[in-house]
């Protein structure tokens, strides 16, 4: 019998962050770097990906985006962030009804 490798529901890790980390610190040092100079944002970086890693620490997988959606980044195909809403067919006082 082969043993069974204990590693097949890690995640793929790039330096100690998760794929979507990555993207969201190339969409925040990339973009800067082509509309102006490559030299500060990735400067920037630098600073950046420790700093981020370090927020993670002991988080689950995805943390960063569902600490973004609370914070009021929009994403396509979820409902729109902010207030709790409450749906139902019934009226409620204080309450949206959809």
């Amino acid at each position: 019998m082969k043993p069974c490798p204990r590693t097949i529901d890690r995640p793929l890790l790039i330096l100690g962050l998760e794929g979507e980390d990555v993207a969201v610190i190339l969409l925040l040092c990339g973009v800067p770097a082509i509309v102006f100079s490559p030299a500060v944002p990735l400067i920037a970086l630098f600073f950046i990906w420790p700093c981020l890693a370090a927020f993670k620490r002991g988080k689950p997988e995805g943390y960063l985006i569902h600490w973004l959606y609370r914070q009021g980044v929009g994403f396509r195909g979820l409902l729109p962030p902010g207030p709790e809403r409450f749906y139902s067919i019934y009226s409620k006082e204080g309450q949206d009804v959809f």
